[in-house]
């Protein structure tokens, strides 16, 4: 006779816990490799957006290839929708939003409405404002310090490219622009579209590597930048360069005052020496000019802005929409515009003319909202521990633009994406210093 032995039914209701705690491990375990690999997704794929973007809006191989539109349009804001999918929760609540800048891009979203070319302001809301808007979404989403490293490789790299093909190619060093002696631009621009381009670009890789770039590569790369805006013979880039110079000499100074007095004074007399230095340079202006084969309308920009400011005068609260002048020849503003200049300007030579003739007063106001916004963040960044290089290339950056957008109109793609760029990164610094000191990420140098 055989007897069966069962098992206590305790025991069995205890094994069952058991079998679910690994199940839950196990689905635990899964969820965090998953988290870990889309870490590692969005700290490549990041960066790699963000240097695809500044590449494609500046355009430094402009001479070797031509990318379509679409690409820029429709192909970069699916790439960034991806990465924002692969993006954590965590860090996709840390994103800054920037309202000044979404005020000012809706704002001119809106005049497509009003436009006088609505088929160019479409266009152009599709190449430029999309993209800007995605990019700073995607920004937040990538460490303030490593923003920093990735720009510094993208500068190197394409300045040291750009004076190498410039010393290499004669069509690098000089750009036709027209029939005889008159129509040759002397001066480098690498394999930029324009000389302007890369002095522009050059200045700004100035404004990044003063306070980031340390050792024994910074010496180098100042000289580089240097050099390669004195040899585009860009009177728009020495602006900016006298820009530069000047402020980070004021802001070294200021920086090793101990008290505020000191500071006080010291930012007293840099006024009172750059108001005297602007009368000196209004006095030298003819010479300073003809070292840049310039006259004093420096190239006709003086009846440009001249005649501008009439037409804005006929509609300034609005302005003609964004991309409703200059585009096509014949519509009426800008053949009316044309006729009184005496030329075909492709533009208002000038950042806030520009911008009051395409959107107004109102645009105009929104733009320099989101700019004092973005020095009123760099300044408060300046000074303070870990953030100081921060707050000073936001100021660099912000001077010279103001500065250089004097004789261009810098204040949209691709100098508006640079900005923006540093908006957030300064928006996130202000954001980390708000938390518990042990989740604040450290100073950066390289």
């Amino acid at each position: 006779m055989t007897t069966t032995v069962r098992r206590p039914p305790q025991r069995a209701a205890a094994r069952r816990p058991i079998g679910r705690q690994a199940r839950r491990g196990r689905r635990r375990h899964a969820r965090d490799r998953r988290r870990e690999r889309s870490f590692v997704l969005v700290d490549i794929a990041a960066p790699a957006y963000l240097v695809l973007h500044l590449w494609l809006t500046f355009d430094p191989s402009a001479l070797l290839l031509i990318i379509p539109s679409i690409f820029l349009s429709t192909g970069m804001p699916a790439i960034a929708l991806v990465i924002l999918l692969l993006t954590p929760t965590e860090r996709l609540g840390r994103i800054p939003v920037l309202w000044a800048l979404v005020a000012f891009a809706g704002w001119l979203i809106l005049s497509w409405s009003w436009s006088e070319l609505p088929r160019v302001s479409f266009d152009l809301i599709r190449l430029e404002l999309i993209p800007l808007l995605v990019l700073s979404l995607v920004v937040g989403t990538i460490p303030p310090r490593v923003v920093v490293r990735t720009l510094l490789g993208l500068v190197v790299v394409v300045c040291t490219w750009s004076l190498l093909v410039s010393l290499a190619l004669p069509m690098s060093r000089a750009a036709v622009q027209g029939a005889g002696p008159d129509g040759v631009q002397p001066g480098f621009r690498g394999t930029f579209g324009h000389k302007n381009l890369l002095g522009i670009f050059a200045v700004y890789a100035l404004c990044l590597v003063l306070p980031f770039l340390r050792g024994r590569g910074r010496i180098p790369m100042v000289l580089l930048c240097v050099l390669l805006v004195i040899s585009t013979r860009s009177a728009t880039a020495a602006s900016g360069l006298m820009a530069v110079v000047f402020a980070w000499f004021w802001i070294a100074a200021i920086d090793v005052q101990k008290s505020q007095r000191e500071r006080q004074f010291l930012v007293a007399a840099s006024l009172m020496s750059a108001g005297a230095g602007i009368l000196m340079a209004f006095g030298l202006m003819p010479a300073l000019l003809g070292l840049y084969q310039k006259d004093l309308t420096f190239s006709g920009r003086t009846f440009i802005w001249a005649e501008s400011l009439v037409s804005v005068q006929r509609q300034p609260i609005q302005g003609y929409g964004f991309g409703g002048v200059w585009w096509d020849g014949r519509s009426p503003v800008t053949a009316d515009l044309h006729r009184r200049i005496g030329f075909g300007a492709s533009h208002a030579h000038n950042g806030a003319i520009e911008l009051l003739i395409e959107v107004g007063i109102i645009g105009l106001g929104l733009f320099i909202v989101f700019l004092g916004r973005t020095l009123r963040l760099a300044v408060g960044a300046f000074g303070r521990a870990g953030r100081s290089a921060y707050g000073q290339w936001g100021i660099l950056v912000i001077l010279s633009l103001v500065l250089m957008s004097v004789s261009e109109p810098l204040f949209r793609t691709p100098s508006l994406g640079l900005l923006t760029v540093i908006a957030v990164v300064l928006t996130m610094l202000r954001n980390t210093d708000a938390r518990p000191p042990e989740v604040r990420s450290p100073a950066t140098t390289f």
